[in-house]
Protein backbone atom coordinates (compact mmCIF):
# COMPACT_ATOMS: atom_id res chain seq x y z
CA UNK A 1 0.00 0.00 0.00
CA UNK A 2 2.82 2.42 0.85
CA UNK A 3 4.58 1.65 -2.42
CA UNK A 4 1.35 2.27 -4.33
CA UNK A 5 0.87 5.61 -2.58
CA UNK A 6 4.45 6.60 -3.36
CA UNK A 7 3.95 5.56 -6.99
CA UNK A 8 0.77 7.61 -7.32
CA UNK A 9 2.26 10.58 -5.50
CA UNK A 10 5.38 10.61 -7.63
CA UNK A 11 3.82 9.95 -11.04
CA UNK A 12 3.56 12.67 -13.66
CA UNK A 13 -0.11 11.84 -14.28
CA UNK A 14 -1.13 12.63 -10.71
CA UNK A 15 1.06 15.73 -10.62
CA UNK A 16 -0.58 16.99 -13.78
CA UNK A 17 -4.01 16.12 -12.43
CA UNK A 18 -3.34 17.99 -9.18
CA UNK A 19 -1.97 21.01 -11.03
CA UNK A 20 -4.91 21.05 -13.43
CA UNK A 21 -7.41 20.80 -10.56
CA UNK A 22 -5.69 23.60 -8.63
CA UNK A 23 -5.59 25.88 -11.68
CA UNK A 24 -9.21 25.26 -12.62
CA UNK A 25 -10.43 25.76 -9.03
CA UNK A 26 -8.45 29.00 -8.75
CA UNK A 27 -9.76 30.13 -12.12
CA UNK A 28 -13.34 29.34 -11.07
CA UNK A 29 -13.00 31.27 -7.81
CA UNK A 30 -11.48 34.29 -9.54
CA UNK A 31 -14.12 34.17 -12.24
CA UNK A 32 -16.89 33.93 -9.63
CA UNK A 33 -15.51 36.89 -7.70
CA UNK A 34 -15.08 38.97 -10.85
CA UNK A 35 -18.53 38.08 -12.12
CA UNK A 36 -20.14 38.98 -8.79
CA UNK A 37 -18.24 42.28 -8.67
CA UNK A 38 -19.18 43.17 -12.25
CA UNK A 39 -22.81 42.21 -11.65
CA UNK A 40 -22.90 44.35 -8.52
CA UNK A 41 -21.36 47.29 -10.35
CA UNK A 42 -23.80 46.96 -13.24
CA UNK A 43 -26.73 46.93 -10.83
CA UNK A 44 -25.44 50.00 -9.02
CA UNK A 45 -25.11 51.82 -12.34
CA UNK A 46 -28.68 50.87 -13.24
CA UNK A 47 -30.01 51.90 -9.83
CA UNK A 48 -28.18 55.24 -10.02
CA UNK A 49 -29.75 56.09 -13.36
CA UNK A 50 -33.22 55.09 -12.15
CA UNK A 51 -32.98 56.92 -8.81
CA UNK A 52 -31.59 60.09 -10.37
CA UNK A 53 -34.33 60.07 -12.99
CA UNK A 54 -36.95 59.64 -10.26
CA UNK A 55 -35.37 62.40 -8.14
CA UNK A 56 -35.42 64.78 -11.09
CA UNK A 57 -39.13 64.10 -11.73
CA UNK A 58 -39.97 64.61 -8.04
CA UNK A 59 -37.98 67.88 -7.97
CA UNK A 60 -39.95 69.16 -10.97
CA UNK A 61 -43.27 68.27 -9.36
CA UNK A 62 -42.34 69.95 -6.09
CA UNK A 63 -41.32 73.08 -7.94
CA UNK A 64 -44.89 73.34 -9.25
CA UNK A 65 -46.36 72.82 -5.73
CA UNK A 66 -44.47 75.81 -4.38
CA UNK A 67 -46.36 78.53 -6.35
CA UNK A 68 -48.82 77.10 -8.85
CA UNK A 69 -50.37 80.54 -9.85
CA UNK A 70 -48.13 83.41 -8.65
CA UNK A 71 -44.63 83.07 -10.16
CA UNK A 72 -43.75 86.65 -9.17
CA UNK A 73 -43.66 85.80 -5.49
CA UNK A 74 -41.41 82.79 -5.85
CA UNK A 75 -38.29 84.73 -4.94
CA UNK A 76 -39.68 85.52 -1.48
CA UNK A 77 -41.54 82.26 -0.83
CA UNK A 78 -39.76 79.70 1.23
CA UNK A 79 -39.89 76.06 0.35
CA UNK A 80 -42.54 74.87 2.79
CA UNK A 81 -45.17 72.31 1.79
CA UNK A 82 -48.09 71.33 3.97
CA UNK A 83 -48.86 67.74 4.96
CA UNK A 84 -52.21 67.89 3.11
CA UNK A 85 -50.71 68.00 -0.34
CA UNK A 86 -47.30 66.36 0.39
CA UNK A 87 -48.31 63.19 2.26
CA UNK A 88 -50.19 61.40 -0.50
CA UNK A 89 -47.57 62.42 -2.99
CA UNK A 90 -44.65 61.06 -0.95
CA UNK A 91 -46.55 57.87 -0.16
CA UNK A 92 -47.14 57.27 -3.85
CA UNK A 93 -43.51 58.05 -4.71
CA UNK A 94 -42.07 55.71 -2.06
CA UNK A 95 -44.32 52.89 -3.20
CA UNK A 96 -43.37 53.52 -6.81
CA UNK A 97 -39.59 53.86 -6.37
CA UNK A 98 -38.96 51.55 -3.37
CA UNK A 99 -36.95 54.41 -1.91
CA UNK A 100 -37.23 56.58 1.20
CA UNK A 101 -38.03 60.10 -0.07
CA UNK A 102 -37.02 63.13 1.98
CA UNK A 103 -37.57 66.81 1.29
CA UNK A 104 -35.07 69.20 2.88
CA UNK A 105 -35.68 72.92 2.99
CA UNK A 106 -33.14 75.71 3.24
CA UNK A 107 -33.18 75.48 7.04
CA UNK A 108 -32.19 71.79 6.74
CA UNK A 109 -35.49 70.68 8.11
CA UNK A 110 -36.33 67.21 6.83
CA UNK A 111 -39.85 66.20 5.80
CA UNK A 112 -40.52 62.53 5.12
CA UNK A 113 -41.88 59.27 6.44
CA UNK A 114 -40.70 58.60 9.99
CA UNK A 115 -42.17 55.69 11.93
CA UNK A 116 -44.81 55.27 9.19
CA UNK A 117 -46.06 58.88 9.41
CA UNK A 118 -45.22 61.98 7.39
CA UNK A 119 -43.27 64.23 9.76
CA UNK A 120 -41.13 67.27 9.68
CA UNK A 121 -37.99 67.15 11.80
CA UNK A 122 -36.02 70.28 12.43
CA UNK A 123 -32.26 69.91 11.99
CA UNK A 124 -32.13 66.14 12.53
CA UNK A 125 -28.84 64.33 13.14
CA UNK A 126 -28.27 62.47 9.89
CA UNK A 127 -25.55 59.99 8.89
CA UNK A 128 -22.49 61.50 7.25
CA UNK A 129 -23.27 60.14 3.79
CA UNK A 130 -26.73 61.81 3.85
CA UNK A 131 -25.27 65.10 5.04
CA UNK A 132 -22.73 64.92 2.19
CA UNK A 133 -25.48 64.35 -0.40
CA UNK A 134 -27.62 67.21 0.99
CA UNK A 135 -24.69 69.62 0.98
CA UNK A 136 -23.90 68.80 -2.65
CA UNK A 137 -27.60 69.20 -3.56
CA UNK A 138 -27.77 72.76 -2.12
CA UNK A 139 -24.70 73.53 -4.23
CA UNK A 140 -26.83 72.80 -7.31
CA UNK A 141 -25.25 69.41 -8.01
CA UNK A 142 -26.95 66.05 -8.51
CA UNK A 143 -24.77 63.56 -6.62
CA UNK A 144 -25.28 59.83 -6.44
CA UNK A 145 -23.41 58.22 -3.55
CA UNK A 146 -23.12 54.74 -2.21
CA UNK A 147 -21.80 53.82 1.21
CA UNK A 148 -21.56 50.87 3.53
CA UNK A 149 -23.71 51.38 6.61
CA UNK A 150 -25.15 48.91 9.13
CA UNK A 151 -23.89 45.97 7.05
CA UNK A 152 -25.70 47.08 3.86
CA UNK A 153 -24.87 49.15 0.82
CA UNK A 154 -26.92 52.39 0.87
CA UNK A 155 -27.62 54.34 -2.31
CA UNK A 156 -28.54 58.04 -2.23
CA UNK A 157 -29.63 60.29 -5.07
CA UNK A 158 -30.04 64.01 -4.46
CA UNK A 159 -31.71 66.59 -6.74
CA UNK A 160 -32.06 70.33 -6.08
CA UNK A 161 -35.49 72.01 -6.23
CA UNK A 162 -35.17 75.35 -8.04
CA UNK A 163 -37.35 78.28 -8.87
CA UNK A 164 -37.67 79.95 -12.22
CA UNK A 165 -34.50 81.90 -11.48
CA UNK A 166 -32.54 78.69 -10.86
CA UNK A 167 -32.26 79.43 -7.18
CA UNK A 168 -32.09 76.36 -4.95
CA UNK A 169 -35.08 76.33 -2.61
CA UNK A 170 -34.49 72.85 -1.29
CA UNK A 171 -33.43 69.37 -2.23
CA UNK A 172 -35.12 66.02 -2.78
CA UNK A 173 -33.22 63.06 -1.34
CA UNK A 174 -33.90 59.43 -2.35
CA UNK A 175 -32.35 56.74 -0.19
CA UNK A 176 -32.47 52.97 -0.61
CA UNK A 177 -30.38 49.86 -0.16
CA UNK A 178 -29.26 47.31 -2.74
CA UNK A 179 -31.54 44.76 -1.14
CA UNK A 180 -34.58 47.08 -1.28
CA UNK A 181 -33.89 47.66 -4.98
CA UNK A 182 -34.14 43.93 -5.63
CA UNK A 183 -30.44 42.98 -5.79
CA UNK A 184 -29.86 39.59 -4.19
CA UNK A 185 -26.25 38.64 -3.64
CA UNK A 186 -25.47 35.02 -3.03
CA UNK A 187 -23.56 34.65 0.22
CA UNK A 188 -19.79 34.27 -0.27
CA UNK A 189 -19.77 30.94 1.54
CA UNK A 190 -22.37 29.52 -0.83
CA UNK A 191 -20.48 30.88 -3.85
CA UNK A 192 -17.29 29.28 -2.59
CA UNK A 193 -18.95 25.94 -1.89
CA UNK A 194 -20.77 25.76 -5.22
CA UNK A 195 -17.75 26.92 -7.21
CA UNK A 196 -15.41 24.48 -5.52
CA UNK A 197 -17.81 21.57 -5.96
CA UNK A 198 -18.47 22.17 -9.65
CA UNK A 199 -14.88 23.05 -10.52
CA UNK A 200 -13.47 20.11 -8.56
CA UNK A 201 -15.69 17.54 -10.28
CA UNK A 202 -15.12 19.05 -13.71
CA UNK A 203 -11.40 19.58 -13.31
CA UNK A 204 -10.82 16.13 -11.81
CA UNK A 205 -12.53 14.45 -14.76
CA UNK A 206 -10.71 16.54 -17.36
CA UNK A 207 -7.36 16.29 -15.59
CA UNK A 208 -7.52 12.50 -15.42
CA UNK A 209 -8.41 12.34 -19.12
CA UNK A 210 -5.72 14.77 -20.29
CA UNK A 211 -3.03 13.50 -17.92
CA UNK A 212 -3.56 9.93 -19.11
CA UNK A 213 -3.50 11.09 -22.72
CA UNK A 214 -0.24 12.95 -22.02
CA UNK A 215 1.49 10.31 -19.90
CA UNK A 216 0.40 7.24 -21.87
CA UNK A 217 3.21 7.59 -24.45
CA UNK A 218 5.69 8.29 -21.64
CA UNK A 219 4.62 5.10 -19.87
CA UNK A 220 4.98 3.25 -23.17
CA UNK A 221 8.48 4.65 -23.57
CA UNK A 222 9.32 3.47 -20.08
CA UNK A 223 8.07 -0.05 -20.81
CA UNK A 224 10.01 -0.16 -24.10
CA UNK A 225 13.19 1.04 -22.37
CA UNK A 226 12.84 -1.70 -19.75
CA UNK A 227 12.32 -4.29 -22.49
CA UNK A 228 15.39 -2.99 -24.33
CA UNK A 229 17.37 -3.20 -21.10
CA UNK A 230 16.23 -6.81 -20.86
CA UNK A 231 17.55 -7.58 -24.33
CA UNK A 232 14.29 -7.47 -26.34
CA UNK A 233 15.81 -5.29 -29.07
CA UNK A 234 13.05 -6.10 -31.55
CA UNK A 235 10.61 -4.03 -29.46
CA UNK A 236 9.37 -0.73 -30.96
CA UNK A 237 7.38 2.15 -29.45
CA UNK A 238 5.09 2.63 -32.51
CA UNK A 239 4.37 6.19 -31.34
CA UNK A 240 3.42 8.56 -34.17
CA UNK A 241 3.54 12.10 -32.76
CA UNK A 242 5.12 15.29 -34.05
CA UNK A 243 6.07 16.74 -30.66
CA UNK A 244 9.11 16.18 -28.43
CA UNK A 245 7.73 12.85 -27.18
CA UNK A 246 7.40 11.65 -30.78
CA UNK A 247 10.98 12.71 -31.48
CA UNK A 248 12.14 10.80 -28.39
CA UNK A 249 10.14 7.74 -29.49
CA UNK A 250 11.72 7.80 -32.95
CA UNK A 251 15.18 8.09 -31.38
CA UNK A 252 14.42 5.12 -29.14
CA UNK A 253 13.18 3.09 -32.13
CA UNK A 254 16.39 3.93 -33.99
CA UNK A 255 18.41 2.89 -30.94
CA UNK A 256 16.47 -0.37 -30.70
CA UNK A 257 17.06 -1.06 -34.39
CA UNK A 258 20.79 -0.46 -34.04
CA UNK A 259 20.96 -2.61 -30.94
CA UNK A 260 19.13 -5.36 -32.80
CA UNK A 261 21.52 -5.07 -35.72
CA UNK A 262 24.51 -5.08 -33.36
CA UNK A 263 23.14 -8.17 -31.62
CA UNK A 264 22.70 -9.91 -34.95
CA UNK A 265 26.23 -8.95 -35.97
CA UNK A 266 27.59 -10.20 -32.67
CA UNK A 267 25.69 -13.45 -33.07
CA UNK A 268 27.01 -13.83 -36.61
CA UNK A 269 30.51 -12.96 -35.46
CA UNK A 270 30.37 -15.49 -32.65
CA UNK A 271 29.11 -18.09 -35.09
CA UNK A 272 31.91 -17.28 -37.50
CA UNK A 273 34.45 -17.34 -34.68
CA UNK A 274 33.23 -20.73 -33.56
CA UNK A 275 33.42 -21.95 -37.15
CA UNK A 276 36.87 -20.45 -37.53
CA UNK A 277 38.18 -21.99 -34.34
CA UNK A 278 36.63 -25.28 -35.37
CA UNK A 279 38.33 -25.06 -38.77
CA UNK A 280 41.66 -24.02 -37.26
CA UNK A 281 41.45 -26.84 -34.74
CA UNK A 282 40.76 -29.26 -37.55
CA UNK A 283 43.60 -27.85 -39.65
CA UNK A 284 45.98 -28.03 -36.70
CA UNK A 285 44.84 -31.49 -35.75
CA UNK A 286 45.55 -32.99 -39.17
CA UNK A 287 49.26 -32.02 -39.51
CA UNK A 288 49.94 -32.70 -35.83
CA UNK A 289 48.43 -36.16 -36.22
CA UNK A 290 50.48 -36.80 -39.36
CA UNK A 291 53.70 -35.58 -37.74
CA UNK A 292 53.09 -37.59 -34.57
CA UNK A 293 52.19 -40.74 -36.51
CA UNK A 294 55.30 -40.41 -38.67
CA UNK A 295 57.54 -39.85 -35.66
CA UNK A 296 56.05 -42.83 -33.80
CA UNK A 297 56.53 -45.04 -36.88
CA UNK A 298 60.16 -43.93 -37.19
CA UNK A 299 60.78 -44.22 -33.48
CA UNK A 300 59.37 -47.75 -33.29
CA UNK A 301 61.38 -48.80 -36.39
CA UNK A 302 58.16 -49.75 -38.13
CA UNK A 303 59.56 -48.27 -41.35
CA UNK A 304 62.97 -49.67 -42.29
CA UNK A 305 63.15 -48.94 -45.99
CA UNK A 306 65.35 -45.88 -46.58
CA UNK A 307 63.14 -44.53 -49.35
CA UNK A 308 60.08 -44.72 -47.14
CA UNK A 309 61.97 -43.10 -44.28
CA UNK A 310 62.90 -40.13 -46.51
CA UNK A 311 59.29 -39.74 -47.67
CA UNK A 312 58.17 -39.61 -44.03
CA UNK A 313 60.74 -36.89 -43.33
CA UNK A 314 59.57 -34.84 -46.31
CA UNK A 315 55.96 -35.17 -45.24
CA UNK A 316 56.75 -34.03 -41.70
CA UNK A 317 58.73 -31.04 -43.04
CA UNK A 318 55.81 -30.03 -45.32
CA UNK A 319 53.33 -30.27 -42.48
CA UNK A 320 55.65 -28.29 -40.21
CA UNK A 321 55.94 -25.54 -42.82
CA UNK A 322 52.17 -25.34 -43.19
CA UNK A 323 51.80 -25.10 -39.42
CA UNK A 324 54.39 -22.35 -39.34
CA UNK A 325 52.60 -20.39 -42.05
CA UNK A 326 49.24 -20.76 -40.29
CA UNK A 327 50.69 -19.49 -37.03
CA UNK A 328 52.40 -16.58 -38.83
CA UNK A 329 49.14 -15.58 -40.52
CA UNK A 330 47.28 -15.70 -37.23
CA UNK A 331 49.92 -13.56 -35.52
CA UNK A 332 50.00 -11.15 -38.47
CA UNK A 333 46.23 -10.70 -38.42
CA UNK A 334 46.26 -10.19 -34.65
CA UNK A 335 48.92 -7.47 -34.93
CA UNK A 336 47.09 -5.61 -37.71
CA UNK A 337 43.83 -5.66 -35.79
CA UNK A 338 45.55 -4.14 -32.77
CA UNK A 339 45.37 -0.35 -33.12
CA UNK A 340 48.36 0.04 -30.81
CA UNK A 341 50.49 -1.73 -33.39
CA UNK A 342 51.94 1.14 -35.43
CA UNK A 343 52.92 1.00 -39.09
CA UNK A 344 56.04 2.57 -40.55
CA UNK A 345 54.27 5.37 -42.39
CA UNK A 346 56.55 7.38 -44.68
CA UNK A 347 56.46 8.98 -48.16
CA UNK A 348 56.77 6.51 -51.02
CA UNK A 349 56.24 6.34 -54.78
CA UNK A 350 53.50 4.03 -56.05
CA UNK A 351 55.37 3.60 -59.35
CA UNK A 352 58.35 2.16 -57.46
CA UNK A 353 56.02 -0.07 -55.42
CA UNK A 354 54.30 -1.26 -58.61
CA UNK A 355 57.64 -2.12 -60.21
CA UNK A 356 58.74 -4.12 -57.18
CA UNK A 357 55.47 -6.11 -57.10
CA UNK A 358 55.66 -6.60 -60.89
CA UNK A 359 59.10 -8.26 -60.64
CA UNK A 360 57.86 -10.82 -58.09
CA UNK A 361 54.59 -11.38 -59.99
CA UNK A 362 56.48 -11.96 -63.27
CA UNK A 363 58.64 -14.63 -61.64
CA UNK A 364 55.60 -16.41 -60.21
CA UNK A 365 53.74 -16.28 -63.54
CA UNK A 366 56.73 -17.80 -65.43
CA UNK A 367 56.67 -20.85 -63.15
CA UNK A 368 53.01 -21.51 -64.08
CA UNK A 369 53.25 -20.40 -67.72
CA UNK A 370 50.90 -17.46 -67.18
CA UNK A 371 51.27 -14.41 -69.41
CA UNK A 372 52.04 -11.31 -67.34
CA UNK A 373 51.48 -7.68 -68.35
CA UNK A 374 52.38 -4.54 -66.39
CA UNK A 375 51.54 -1.03 -67.56
CA UNK A 376 54.20 1.15 -66.00
CA UNK A 377 53.04 4.76 -65.62
CA UNK A 378 55.04 7.88 -66.30
CA UNK A 379 55.88 10.32 -63.57
CA UNK A 380 55.83 9.97 -59.80
CA UNK A 381 52.81 9.11 -57.65
CA UNK A 382 53.73 10.00 -54.05
CA UNK A 383 51.66 8.61 -51.15
CA UNK A 384 52.12 8.08 -47.42
CA UNK A 385 52.22 4.48 -46.25
CA UNK A 386 54.15 1.48 -45.01
CA UNK A 387 56.06 0.19 -48.05
CA UNK A 388 56.49 -3.39 -46.84
CA UNK A 389 52.82 -3.72 -45.76
CA UNK A 390 51.50 -2.32 -49.05
CA UNK A 391 53.83 -4.69 -50.94
CA UNK A 392 52.53 -7.56 -48.79
CA UNK A 393 48.92 -6.53 -49.58
CA UNK A 394 49.46 -6.48 -53.36
CA UNK A 395 51.56 -9.66 -53.47
CA UNK A 396 48.91 -11.55 -51.49
CA UNK A 397 46.30 -10.71 -54.12
CA UNK A 398 48.77 -11.47 -56.98
CA UNK A 399 49.64 -14.82 -55.41
CA UNK A 400 45.96 -15.64 -54.96
CA UNK A 401 45.23 -14.66 -58.60
CA UNK A 402 48.07 -16.82 -59.95
CA UNK A 403 46.86 -19.74 -57.85
CA UNK A 404 43.39 -19.65 -59.44
CA UNK A 405 44.47 -18.77 -62.98
CA UNK A 406 45.08 -21.69 -65.36
CA UNK A 407 48.26 -21.92 -67.46
CA UNK A 408 48.14 -20.00 -70.73
CA UNK A 409 45.88 -17.30 -69.29
CA UNK A 410 47.04 -13.78 -68.39
CA UNK A 411 47.51 -11.55 -65.36
CA UNK A 412 47.57 -7.75 -65.72
CA UNK A 413 48.94 -5.18 -63.25
CA UNK A 414 48.31 -1.45 -63.84
CA UNK A 415 48.16 1.95 -62.13
CA UNK A 416 45.44 4.57 -62.80
CA UNK A 417 45.83 8.26 -62.11
CA UNK A 418 42.21 9.39 -61.56
CA UNK A 419 41.36 8.13 -59.08
CA UNK A 420 44.75 7.01 -57.89
CA UNK A 421 44.47 3.22 -57.82
CA UNK A 422 46.31 -0.05 -58.52
CA UNK A 423 44.41 -2.70 -60.48
CA UNK A 424 45.12 -6.45 -60.50
CA UNK A 425 43.11 -8.33 -63.17
CA UNK A 426 43.34 -12.05 -63.93
CA UNK A 427 41.66 -14.50 -66.30
CA UNK A 428 41.15 -17.14 -63.65
CA UNK A 429 38.19 -19.25 -62.68
CA UNK A 430 36.38 -16.29 -61.04
CA UNK A 431 34.36 -16.04 -57.85
CA UNK A 432 30.62 -16.78 -57.61
CA UNK A 433 28.53 -13.65 -57.11
CA UNK A 434 27.19 -14.95 -53.78
CA UNK A 435 30.74 -15.32 -52.45
CA UNK A 436 32.17 -11.93 -53.52
CA UNK A 437 30.70 -10.09 -50.54
CA UNK A 438 32.26 -12.59 -48.09
CA UNK A 439 35.79 -13.08 -49.40
CA UNK A 440 37.19 -10.68 -46.77
CA UNK A 441 35.25 -12.08 -43.80
CA UNK A 442 37.62 -12.68 -40.94
CA UNK A 443 36.17 -15.94 -39.74
CA UNK A 444 34.67 -17.27 -42.93
CA UNK A 445 36.16 -20.48 -44.23
CA UNK A 446 37.07 -20.33 -47.94
CA UNK A 447 37.66 -23.46 -49.94
CA UNK A 448 41.13 -23.69 -51.46
CA UNK A 449 42.38 -26.18 -54.05
CA UNK A 450 45.86 -26.25 -52.53
CA UNK A 451 47.04 -27.30 -49.09
CA UNK A 452 49.34 -24.25 -48.87
CA UNK A 453 46.71 -21.58 -48.12
CA UNK A 454 45.52 -20.86 -44.59
CA UNK A 455 42.41 -18.94 -45.71
CA UNK A 456 43.54 -15.75 -43.93
CA UNK A 457 45.31 -14.02 -46.81
CA UNK A 458 42.45 -11.77 -47.97
CA UNK A 459 41.54 -10.93 -44.39
CA UNK A 460 45.09 -9.67 -43.87
CA UNK A 461 44.83 -7.75 -47.16
CA UNK A 462 41.68 -6.00 -45.92
CA UNK A 463 43.29 -5.04 -42.60
CA UNK A 464 46.34 -3.53 -44.32
CA UNK A 465 44.10 -1.57 -46.71
CA UNK A 466 41.98 -0.35 -43.79
CA UNK A 467 45.04 0.90 -41.88
CA UNK A 468 46.07 2.92 -44.98
CA UNK A 469 42.60 4.24 -45.82
CA UNK A 470 42.60 2.29 -49.09
CA UNK A 471 39.24 1.13 -50.47
CA UNK A 472 38.99 -2.23 -52.22
CA UNK A 473 36.58 -2.96 -55.05
CA UNK A 474 36.17 -6.52 -56.37
CA UNK A 475 34.48 -7.50 -59.62
CA UNK A 476 34.38 -11.11 -60.72
CA UNK A 477 32.71 -13.32 -63.28
CA UNK A 478 32.82 -17.10 -63.08
CA UNK A 479 34.96 -18.52 -65.88
CA UNK A 480 36.25 -15.11 -67.00
CA UNK A 481 38.33 -13.79 -64.12
CA UNK A 482 38.53 -11.37 -61.21
CA UNK A 483 39.60 -7.72 -60.89
CA UNK A 484 40.84 -6.13 -57.66
CA UNK A 485 40.99 -2.30 -57.51
CA UNK A 486 42.91 -0.62 -54.66
CA UNK A 487 41.96 3.08 -54.55
CA UNK A 488 44.21 5.31 -52.44
CA UNK A 489 42.84 8.36 -50.60
CA UNK A 490 43.66 11.90 -51.86
CA UNK A 491 47.13 12.90 -50.74
CA UNK A 492 47.99 16.19 -49.06
CA UNK A 493 50.35 18.15 -51.29
CA UNK A 494 52.26 19.54 -48.27
CA UNK A 495 52.73 16.04 -46.86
Amino acid sequence: MNNRRKKWGGSIAWRLAGLFVALLVAFTLILSILYNAMLRRQNILHFSQTMQSDAYAIAQNLSELIAPSAYDSLDETRFVVSEDNLAPYLAFIEQLTNCDVYVIDTHHNVTGYFSGVIQKIENPLLPAYLEQSIALGFMGKTPFLRSRYDGETHLTACMPVMDVNSRVLGVVLLESTMREQGYKQVPSGAILLISLSVSFVLSLSLSIFFSRMFTEPISKLQKVSLMLAGGAYETRTNINQTDEIGSLARSMDTLAQRLEEARDRDAQLRKQQQQFFSDVSHELKTPVTVIRGSLEALSDNVIRDEAHIQSYYKQMIAESRWLQRLIQDLLELSRLQNLEFSLNMEPLDLRELLGDVAMSANALCERKSIRFFCEEPRGAFPVIGDYSRLRQMLLAVVDNAIKFTPSGKSLRLSLCEDPLSIIIADEGIGIPESEVAHIFDRFRHTSDPSRESTGLGLTIVQEIAHRHGVSIDVKSCVGKGTTFSFTFPPQDADA
